[in-house]
């Protein structure tokens, strides 16, 4: 009775913002990343391809615009991919990344049922390429972003819940240390003892891959059939467990998929700075750049 009387408690209190609050941010064209060692000279590292062709609420012309630059100033050669992901879109990329990509039924229409953002064969193509050597950075935030990915997450053994991932209520933000003991000692997290991220989910892991980020028991995943709109008889899973950041060797490639977008760009919602340029996540910088050096080698 008291494990429900908590759960009570946390829905009771838990304020979403509105379904509409994402769209009112927008890059932070302010942000000036500063690298003193970029994993290859200037212009001469391989090229890395951001999916733009799938409804995808993160792009390089916009919201990802701050994940071009620091790639960029890494030595990546960074373009937008459009359209259909085959072969030949992919023929000479190192890296492809994936960021919040839906069906463009569900453009607007944060609800069930989610729709798959990619078709079979589009996954068939990009499993193929990893598995030739390809490396693959997939993120998928909150619902319904998990769900639109769930099929290409799965085909790579990580399995996605369409929800959100919360400790407690009112939580903006998550802190993950080694202190607290949810950020692991991994070779993505060398000089780094914190990571910040900024309302995501949760997923399991194959066998294989190793867990950066975490979640401990006090998480749960919240499954509504809208997002934001959080109700007593909605769904929820424990989170305790599950990762937010994880990676893993797919055949001659490399995969890393992450639960949350915010924590790789720098956005703001009027003067509310989030991500790569919030003060308090002076760590993230070096996992991204971390995370650019694992894939692009």
């Amino acid at each position: 009775m008291k494990k429900l009387d908590n759960i009570l408690l946390f829905l009771a209190l838990l304020l979403p913002p509105s379904p509409g609050c994402a769209q009112r941010q927008e890059a932070d064209n302010d942000y000036r990343p500063v690298v003193e060692q970029p994993v290859f000279p200037q212009g001469t590292g391989p090229l890395l391809l951001v999916d733009c062709g799938h409804q995808n609420f993160h792009t390089l012309e916009d919201r990802f615009a701050p994940f071009g630059r620091v790639a960029e100033l890494n030595g990546f050669r960074v373009r937008s991919i459009k359209g259909t992901i085959d072969g030949p879109a992919l023929a000479g990329a190192k890296v492809l990344v994936i960021t919040n990509a839906l069906h463009e039924q569900n453009v607007g229409s944060w609800k069930q049922p989610v729709l798959p953002a990619f078709t079979e064969q589009e996954i068939k193509a990009v499993r193929e390429w990893v598995n030739n050597g390809g490396s693959l950075f997939l993120i998928a935030d909150h619902m319904p972003f998990a769900g639109a990915v769930a099929g290409l997450a799965g085909s790579m053994g990580f399995t996605m819940y369409d929800g959100f991932a919360y400790s407690k209520p009112n939580q903006k933000f998550d802190i993950f240390s080694f202190g607290n003991g949810m950020l692991g000692h991994t070779e993505l997290t060398k000089g780094i003892d914190s990571i910040v991220s900024f309302t995501g989910q949760a997923f399991s892991i194959p066998g294989n891959a190793i867990s950066v980020i975490t979640l401990d028991t006090t998480y749960r995943i919240l499954m509504p059939e809208t997002a934001w709109a959080f109700s007593r008889d909605m769904k929820m899973l424990p989170a305790g467990g599950l990762s937010q950041l994880a990676y893993c060797r797919y055949g001659s490639g490399k995969v890393v998929v992450a639960g949350e977008a915010a924590m790789f760009t720098a956005q703001k919602a009027g003067d509310i700075k989030f991500g790569l340029n919030a003060p308090f996540a002076r760590h993230n910088l070096g996992l991204l750049i971390n995370i650019l050096a694992w894939l692009g080698k």
